[in-house]
């Protein structure tokens, strides 16, 4: 008998906090849900077709560990699945299917087998698990409470289908469906995680940047709100608003009490996010604050401040420490972008106030022309955030489009993508061990480095470069280097040694 050959469907499951709503919330919700995961498969241009089936989207795509890797940054889907077999929705030809394409895979482990039905059949769940249990037991060994591997069975209209892979999702809510906030973004960790913490609560997002750096901060800055949105801000298409600053600093500098420099400019960002909240018709302003972290964060100086805010502010880090806030910037992958980011806010060295007095306060703002204020937000620039091209960010000696003969090929995803696909003879050193230990490579050999969307690597050739390598970006993500190397057009340099 024939090995069953694998569908092409990917399962993506509802998020709980979506399937708990009232009935037309529920609808409502989902609709949503549905148009944000139709844009993450249409803007990596995976073909597909989608149903939903109770409370599962069913995705068939000629791709689907593609399309997995995608639906998994979707809020509002709580777990990702790609099938492996299907079958009738039929009890015997759910066994043959099951038994045939997994007998190698529990073949001496100890295995498990759920079921469950969508719909209503003349059998049960257990009858299922007992079927197809019988004939994996000749090679394997059950084990129901800690089984090395699971068949799930998942009935839905006259098909079933078998996967031993589930993978967890983004989960929240689909982004978009809960409002909108303005976030004040400095590009650094703290800033980032808040942003993607409140998107994750299906709040759509656009962001202030007050500029005290220059353009090359300010291009650092826009690649990390690209990077978060290109991995998780589906459905959104998010406006940066970029403020010259510089001005108002000289101002503050000269005419303001230095323990209190910080406060008066946390406040005038406070002042600058409201008028750019009204602009957008946004409900909140969003910061990175945590309690304690600075000066300017202690919670007298929090409360002061939340005196001066003209719109209600969320803090959805309040309560993190900054490793916390360090691994999640790591997981959610901004973290190489923000750790490269000059702190450019600090601006008193000794004696910052950190109980700070609403009067006080105001007194030293009241010395500040508050003409530089309206000035700045009448001149700022708006940069359409999903427009920009990762190209665009990058000068063109970070970029190659082919894969020279002699070069070492850097695969700079996470190891289980690498397992799934990669370029023959390349070395899978992800993005935050590359930025670690870059250094200690081969100074004699060129590199070139990919990764799924192609926007982290030309950071990391950029960085390479710097320290005197030869490297570069590919341009483009993982599947223009899937179609350059299917069409046999590059030559791929031996594995390093070591």
């Amino acid at each position: 008998m024939s090995e069953t050959p694998t569908p092409g469907i990917v399962l993506a499951l509802v998020a709980p906090d979506i399937v708990t709503k009232a009935p037309a919330t529920r609808r409502r919700f989902i609709e949503r849900l549905r148009a944000n995961l139709e844009d993450a498969l249409a803007r990596n241009r995976i073909p597909h077709e989608t149903v939903l089936r109770g409370t599962r989207f069913v995705v068939r795509t000629p791709d689907p560990e593609a399309a997995a890797s995608v639906l998994r940054h979707v809020f509002g889907i709580a777990t990702v699945a790609v099938v492996e077999a299907v079958a009738r929705a039929e009890l015997e030809d759910i066994v043959r299917v099951g038994a045939e394409r997994f007998r190698e895979t529990v073949a001496g482990r100890r295995f498990a087998v759920r079921a469950k039905k969508l719909e209503r059949y003349p059998f049960g769940t257990q009858e299922i698990e007992r079927a197809l249990g019988a004939p994996l037991a000749r090679v394997g060994k059950v084990d129901l409470t800690r089984p090395e591997v699971t068949v799930h069975v998942e009935l839905s209209g006259r098909e079933a289908f078998l996967f031993t892979r589930r993978q967890p999702g983004a989960g929240g809510l689909p982004a978009g469906i809960q409002g909108r906030a303005v976030v004040l973004i400095s590009g650094g960790f703290d800033s980032a995680v808040a942003a993607w913490r409140i998107m994750r609560r299906g709040v759509e997002l656009h962001y202030l940047y007050a500029n005290l750096g220059g353009s090359a901060h300010e291009r650092m800055v826009l690649q990390v709100v690209k990077v978060l949105h290109e991995l998780w801000g589906f459905g959104l298409r998010p406006r940066l608003h970029v403020l010259d600053f510089v001005p108002l600093v000289d101002e503050l500098r000269r005419r303001t009490a230095t323990g209190l420099w910080q406060m008066v400019l946390k406040v005038l960002f406070y002042r600058a996010a409201a008028a750019i909240a009204r602009i957008e018709h946004a409900d909140v302003v969003v910061t990175g604050e945590a309690v304690g972290q600075v000066s300017s964060q202690t919670l007298p100086n929090l409360a002061t401040l939340s005196r001066f805010a003209e719109v209600p502010v969320l803090r959805p880090l309040c309560g993190f420490d900054k490793s916390e806030i360090m691994a999640e910037a790591r997981r959610i992958g901004t973290a190489p972008l923000s750790e490269r980011i000059p702190e450019m806010c600090g601006l008193a060295r000794s004696k910052p106030a950190v109980n700070a007095r609403v009067g006080v306060l105001q007194r030293e703002v009241d010395k500040l022309d508050p003409a530089l204020l309206e000035r700045a937000i009448r001149e700022r620039r708006v940069i359409r955030v999903h427009e920009v091209t990762p190209e665009e960010l990058r000068t063109d000696y970070l970029f190659v489009n082919e894969i020279p003969p002699d070069a070492v090929v850097i695969d700079c995803r996470e190891p289980e993508l690498y397992r799934i696909w990669h370029v023959p003879g390349a070395v899978n050193i992800p993005v935050a061990e590359l930025l670690e230990t870059y250094r200690r490579l081969d100074r004699n050999r060129r590199y070139v480095l990919y990764c799924t969307f192609g926007t982290q690597t030309p950071l990391l050739a950029e960085l390479m470069q710097q320290a005197g390598f030869e490297a570069y970006a590919f341009r483009g993500g993982i599947r223009q280097v899937e179609r350059l190397v299917g069409r046999g057009e590059a030559l791929v340099g031996d594995v390093m040694e070591g």
